[in-house]
C-alpha cells in the first residue's frame, strides 16, 4: 500500500491500540503509537520520560504537580512536546503508507491528500472486560472511573490543540464502535476504506 496514511483516535480500552497493530499487519504498512515519541525525543533532545509524561496530557501553563516547569519567557513544556511529537509525525507520514494511534495525528496531518481519518469507541462493558486483564486489583466501578479520566484528560488534550472535539464524528472520516463488528471485524472495515482511497489516488 503507497500514500494511505491512518490516523486512529480512541477512547480507551476500545482497542484502539490492537486495531491498529493488525491494520498495519493486514495492510503491510508501518504502525506507530510510542514509537512517535522515541522518535520526538531523539529529535528534539528532550529527555524520553519528560516527553512521555506529557504524552496526550495537557498541563496548566504554569504549574504542575505544584512545580514550576518552566520561566515565563519560554513555551510551557506540554506545549514543546506537542509541537515536538507533530513533528515526527509530520516526518514519519512523509515515507509513506502508516498507521499512527492518537497524539492528534489526525490534525496534525490534516492536509495530507492520503489521509484516513479514524475514530473508535466501545460499549463500557467491553471497554472495562479489556482492561480488565491489566487492572487485576481494580473492582469494575474502579475500572471504569479510570476510563473515564482518561478519556477526560485525551478530549482536554484533544481540543486544546485542536480547537476540535474529541470524538465529533464530522471531525473523522470513519468513527466505529469496535463492540460492533470485534475487533477482527473492525480491522476489515478499516481496511476496506483505506484500499479504497488508496486507488482513488492512483
Amino acid at each position: 500500500m503507497e500514500k494511505v496514511i491512518i490516523t486512529i483516535g480512541r477512547e480507551f480500552g476500545s482497542g484502539g491500540r490492537e486495531i491498529g497493530m493488525k491494520l498495519s499487519e493486514k495492510l503491510g504498512i508501518p504502525f506507530f503509537d510510542k514509537e512517535i515519541i522515541r522518535k520526538a525525543a531523539e529529535d528534539s533532545g528532550i529527555v524520553e520520560s519528560v516527553m512521555d509524561y506529557y504524552d496526550e496530557h495537557h498541563t496548566s501553563p504554569i504549574f504542575a504537580t505544584g512545580s514550576i516547569l518552566f520561566d515565563i519567557y519560554q513555551m510551557p513544556m506540554s506545549d514543546r512536546v506537542y509541537l515536538e511529537q507533530s513533528k515526527a509525525i509530520r516526518a514519519i507520514a512523509e515515507k509513506g503508507s502508516c498507521v499512527i494511534v492518537g497524539r492528534c495525528a489526525d490534525v496534525v496531518l490534516e492536509k495530507n491528500p492520503g489521509l484516513v481519518r479514524i475514530f473508535i469507541c466501545a460499549n463500557m462493558e467491553d471497554k472495562i472486560a479489556r482492561k480488565r486483564q491489566i487492572l487485576t486489583d481494580k473492582t469494575d466501578s474502579q475500572i471504569e472511573a479510570h476510563i473515564r479520566s482518561v478519556d477526560r484528560k485525551r478530549a482536554k488534550y484533544y481540543s486544546y490543540y485542536t480547537d476540535k472535539r474529541w470524538g465529533e464524528a464530522k471531525h473523522y472520516d470513519i468513527s466505529i464502535n469496535s463492540s460492533l463488528l470485534g475487533i477482527d471485524g473492525t480491522v476489515d472495515l478499516i481496511a476496506g476504506a483505506a484500499q479504497i482511497r488508496e486507488a482513488e489516488l492512483a
